[in-house]
């Protein structure tokens, strides 16, 4: 991963003399060091967490080049406002959420100049079935149908599937970052989707 001309700009050795970050740092205490002024934690968390919000975005839309401007311009805001940032135990889960609001604000743009947009971005992808089939105890066999069962749910089901199979992330996150009201509406959602998947398949 190429880190951006941009967020180096005036940063001189400061951010790369500074004693490495062990992988094992609690993301509580590297956050904290970022908001603090450190230049090598926000290197480390640019490294850490860049090619994985490029993927998640890349979940809403095709249009990677806009995907790549939003976590470089995600991560630009980070740096120009970390004194004003709140404190977060899960730096990933932070990004994911600011910057699926980033891309709903930017594709509104881009919408807006075509067709109207509602402001809602729709989860496009279909999900690799693997993880699935491993927390279902489902065999190999299977993984041709479950596939295509997925690829036929509708976006929210398939969004909802990607955060807790994949992304491992809890109700009370999967509630914020889907605008759900009642963390009882996201396990609604997730038993529903599951029981479609299950009736695939003859017991």
């Amino acid at each position: 991963m190429k880190i951006d001309p941009k967020l180096t700009v005036n940063l001189g050795n400061e951010a790369f003399s500074e004693t490495p970050f062990p992988d094992s740092v609690d993301d509580a205490v590297l956050w904290r060091r970022f908001k603090s002024g450190s230049e090598s934690a926000f290197i480390e968390i640019y490294r850490k967490f860049f090619d994985g919000l490029f993927v998640y975005g890349c979940q809403f839309t095709k249009r990677e080049e806009l995907v790549e401007d939003a976590v470089q311009d995600l991560f630009l805001d980070l740096r120009r406002r970390r004194e004003k940032l709140g404190d977060t135990d899960n730096i990933r889960f932070y990004l994911f959420v600011s910057l699926k609001r980033r891309l709903v604000r930017e594709l509104s743009k881009w919408y807006n100049r075509w067709e109207g947009f509602s402001g809602e971005i729709v989860f496009q992808a279909s999900l690799p079935h693997e993880q699935f089939l491993i927390q279902q105890q489902l065999d190999e066999q299977t993984a041709k149908n479950l596939s295509k069962a997925v690829s036929r749910l509708p976006a929210k089901k398939r969004e909802i599937l990607y955060y807790f199979y994949y992304e491992n992330l809890t109700y009370e996150q999967i509630r914020e970052i889907m605008d759900f009201r009642k963390v009882k509406s996201v396990r609604n959602l997730l038993y529903e989707t599951i029981g479609i998947l299950r009736s695939t398949f003859p017991k």
